[in-house]
């Protein structure tokens, strides 16, 4: 015996999403409260009903598609508000889950879900014992017959209730076969069926019980009474054309063999997806078992021991644990977040899992501290070092006179290189996804105890089981994350690239960047008199006053008071006016050019005029930026407190800024060097495209010919204005641009910016035949891929929606790009004599603080190891720049 359940995906998707809630989302911020119930209502199903090798199961979802019935009424399903962009956003999670689960999707050009399932229903019941459909559409109930029922489930996604004849008809007072009619005579307001005006439930139902069908009510229509017989003849037309409207099609394509229906259980992959989801609870309601690790580390069971280290054990600790370990979990207790400032209370170490060791030095006085620590740092010199945030440890040690020559592996890295597009990666966030644990939070331990300002004014105790238990769960995500990275191939990334940049990232923040705060504080008043001067400009040009930093008054100015149309709504309905929408509007009225311009001059002075000072370190004199590894999903590395990295360097204004960065002694000089079109020159060895092999390999202008060719001019015509519309192309098509988005760069009509691109791809044939096999390339692996092994994963291609196609063809680029960078900088680091610092490293640009008189000896190093930090197809190159302030 074997059944068949045909499960309507998209009603069910949806009634998840309200049932739940939209509140649930993982821990990389995707709302997933209908995949959540999704997930659910099927592990319900397969549990209660479902045999594993006998039955067979299909999720149907609806496409966006066009079928006879928006032909028969156009404004067909019109009254439908538009599917919120939370649940959208979750289509692709819900498919995959539900593949995850061993169980067949199906969604099929021209025709509905509801179609789909009517012809499954229809054709495969005679193969099967019983048919079962899962939904919550009364339309769908027109199906039940002798072996066909409905499930349907109620009260939310969980509880599903068995529809027969009888059982049909209870709940709509007609039988099945009737449910058609009696909705062409009802109508159905949220499909924009019409019916008959004026005919409720009630009436239809009482119709259709003395005259069985929508026909008969028609040919006795002189018998009906009441008002219902003028609604009947006013809406014959109507009537009819709602019974074509609501009847299902029994004639859908049906191309794929019985097995592929067939359920025989969940895949391997569903427990790694579900913890993606952070769908922790299902993992434990299906008693889905993870693997075990082959040294048990996984075993929760196991009690754990955290014990105090006391400075006099440290001795006897090195001989009997320390030298008979190879690898050690690290990590520092401290009473500031600041490295510069912070001050070492105690070091946590663990050298396996379910153990940790407390060495506590708050109490002791500098000069015994000062040797405790240094014994413990000597005894740590062969060991590899396990961390989460090492880099935070090794600025700590640094800025309290230690150092920490070698590390090994950092849980916070391994854990972004296996989800870079995820943001994050705190112990607590690991500790949950990957081991199912719960830790103990830093506030939460601060809180039991009145007046407690940091661990110091703890219980001993409780310090020891919060420290000793960061070591312990470091351990223990240092042995599944080596794992995955293992699966994934990803170990040379981390071993090669990431954690050689961590101490080098350390020592930028400790070195910092010097601002002058005399140039800051005459271009603070410099920005605050063109701020006055805008706005006493457009205040006059509004002919009343208003608050231009109101998103509600300006756009009462903008599209009530002016009679602008805007270019997008916000959620409550208003034109948005945000800087894409005021892009939109630049050329509508000379208000708005005014409005960006304001914008742009207190954006600049907010976020770095008048921010930085706050931020100089009273200890350097200097502004210690942080340097995130984790911050960007390509590998680039992106900078906070203050974020540098996002200073204009295309305008005026920003390169002010800039030039606010100086060196901070006398006879000292600031140089920097910047990679030339790096990101072009990955593209050329990626794609080898012998037009752009050619012209690097011979030192030409690449902007200049992308322009010849698109204007269709001589390169000895192209002008300043043309080849900067050739660099603009060049660099959108490496994002993976759509004619639209071009279109919007450079302010010309999709028809000419289209012209733009296959003229591109008539020049670099190679770059079209390449960005095609990234994407299929990604819909197959899953992933898209540097040049040097770092991995992205896709989990949304197959929806084909463009950000997704962007990605696939820019991240290999871009993360290419990033990997050379990097590689770049270890190999200067190694080669600069210690009195170089190295203080920044904005996208492709490296600055350094030197000595005037050891320019030309940096320049030389720089160039050197810069432009053979890899090797390419063509050369790289790097242009170096001296003075005392940074400036391009």
């Amino acid at each position: 015996m074997s059944d068949l359940y045909l499960i309507d995906g998209s009603g069910i998707a949806y009634r998840a999403f309200f049932a739940i809630g939209n509140w649930m989302q993982n821990s990389e911020g995707v709302p997933t409260n209908a995949t959540f119930g999704v997930a659910r209502m099927l592990y319900k199903l397969i549990k209660d009903y479902v045999k594993k090798g006998s039955d067979s199961v299909v999720f149907v979802m609806d496409k966006k598609t066009t079928t006879y019935r928006n032909e028969l009424l156009e404004t067909y399903k019109a009254n439908r508000p538009k599917a919120p962009d939370e649940f959208v956003q979750q289509l692709p999670y819900i498919i995959e889950i539900v593949e995850h689960m061993g169980i067949k999707t199906l969604g099929l050009e021209n025709y509905e879900a509801d179609d789909v399932i009517a012809t499954m229903a229809t054709e495969r019941s005679k193969d099967f014992d019983n048919v079962y459909i899962i939904t919550s559409d009364k339309d769908m109930m027109q199906l039940v017959k002798d072996n066909v029922y409905i499930l349907r489930p109620e009260k939310g996604t969980s509880d599903i209730v068995k529809y027969d004849r009888e059982q049909v008809h209870k709940k709509m007072g007609v039988y099945p076969e009737q449910i058609n009619d009696l909705l062409a005579l009802m109508g159905d307001s949220a499909d924009n069926i019409p019916g008959v005006k004026g005919i409720g439930i009630k009436t239809a139902q009482k119709l259709l019980k003395e005259y069985d069908t929508l026909e008969n009510v028609y040919e006795h229509l002189e018998e009906v009474k009441g008002a219902a017989k003028k609604k009947l003849i006013n809406d014959k037309d109507n009537a009819f054309m709602s019974q074509k409207l609501v009847r299902l099609m029994y004639d859908a394509p049906l191309d794929f063999e019985d097995s592929e229906m067939k359920y025989n259980g969940p895949k391997d992959s569903l427990i790694e997806y579900l913890k993606e989801l952070d769908f922790s609870s299902l993992i434990k309601d299906m008693e889905l078992e993870d693997e075990k690790d082959d040294e048990d580390d996984q075993d929760y069971s196991k009690k754990v021991e955290y014990k105090l280290l006391k400075p006099e054990e440290l001795d006897k600790f090195i001989k009997n644990t320390l030298n008979k370990a190879e690898k050690v979990a690290f990590d520092l207790e401290t009473n500031s977040l600041d490295p510069i400032k912070a001050d070492i209370y105690g070091v946590a170490m663990a050298t396996k899992a379910f153990e940790g060791f407390y060495l506590d030095v708050s109490k002791l006085d500098k000069d015994k501290k000062d040797k405790t620590v240094k014994k413990l740092l000597d005894a740590l010199k062969d060991k590899k070092i396990i961390g989460q945030n090492l880099k935070y440890d090794i600025s700590v040690l640094k800025s309290n006179g230690y150092e920490m020559e070698e590390i090994y592996f950092d849980t916070m890295i391994g854990a972004y290189l296996l989800n870079p597009d995820s943001r994050k990666f705190n112990m607590d966030d690991l500790a949950k996804k990957y081991l199912n644990y719960e830790t103990i939070k830093y506030d939460d331990l601060i809180g039991t105890k009145l007046f407690a300002s940091d661990i110091r004014d703890l219980d001993q105790k409780d310090v020891v089981k919060y420290a000793g238990e960061d070591a312990d769960i470091t351990f223990r995500l240092y042995k599944k994350l080596s794992k995955e990275l293992e699966k994934k191939e990803m170990v040379n990334v981390l071993h090669d690239i990431e954690m050689p940049i961590v101490p080098i990232l350390s020592e930028m923040e400790n070195n910092g960047v010097y601002f002058d705060k005399d140039a800051l504080k005459k271009l603070e008043d410099e920005f605050q008199k063109k701020i006055d001067k805008v706005y006493e400009e457009m205040v006059d040009m509004a002919d009343y006053e208003f608050n231009p930093n109101s998103p509600k008054q300006v756009g009462e100015l903008l599209y009530d008071r002016l009679g602008l149309k805007g270019k997008k709504k916000t959620k409550s309905g208003s034109y948005s006016t945000d800087a894409e929408s005021l892009e939109f509007l630049r050329d509508k009225n000379p208000i708005v050019e005014k409005l960006l311009e304001y914008r742009k001059y207190q954006k600049l002075q907010s976020t770095y005029v008048q921010a930085i000072p706050k931020l100089i370190n009273d200890k350097t004199g200097r502004i210690h930026t942080s340097f995130n590894q984790t911050g960007t999903a390509t590998g680039r590395l992106s900078s906070s407190e203050p974020n540098l990295q996002n200073i204009p360097i295309r305008d005026e204004e920003g390169e002010r800024i800039r030039r606010t960065v100086s060196a901070q002694k006398d006879g000292w000089t600031l140089i920097s060097a910047d990679y030339s079109q790096i990101e072009l020159r990955v593209l050329a060895h990626l794609t080898k495209d012998e037009t752009l092999l050619k012209a690097y390999k011979e030192n030409k202008d690449i902007h200049a010919i992308t322009a010849s060719q698109i204007f269709g001019v001589d390169l000895d015509d192209v002008t300043t204005e043309m080849r900067r519309t050739g660099k603009m192309v060049n660099f959108s098509l490496v994002y993976g641009a759509s004619p639209y988005g071009l279109s919007q760069k450079l302010n010309i009509s999709f028809k000419e910016a289209k012209q733009f691109i296959d003229r591109y791809f008539k020049l670099y044939k190679k770059v079209e035949e390449n960005q095609e096999n990234a994407i299929k390339l990604a819909k197959e692996k899953g992933y898209v891929e540097t040049l040097y092994g770092r991995k992205r994963f896709v989990k949304n291609i197959r929806t084909g929606s463009h950000d997704i196609k962007r990605i696939a063809i820019n991240t290999p680029i871009q993360g290419t790009a990033a990997d050379i960078m990097k590689f770049a900088m270890i190999k200067v680091y190694k080669n600069l004599p210690v009195y170089a610092k190295m203080i920044l490293q904005i996208h492709d640009e490296i600055v350094l603080e030197i000595p005037e008189d050891k320019t030309e000896e940096i320049k030389k190093i720089l160039i050197e190891n810069m432009e053979n930090a890899v090797e390419l197809d063509v050369p790289l190159k790097a242009d170096v720049s001296v003075g005392k302030y940074w400036s391009k």
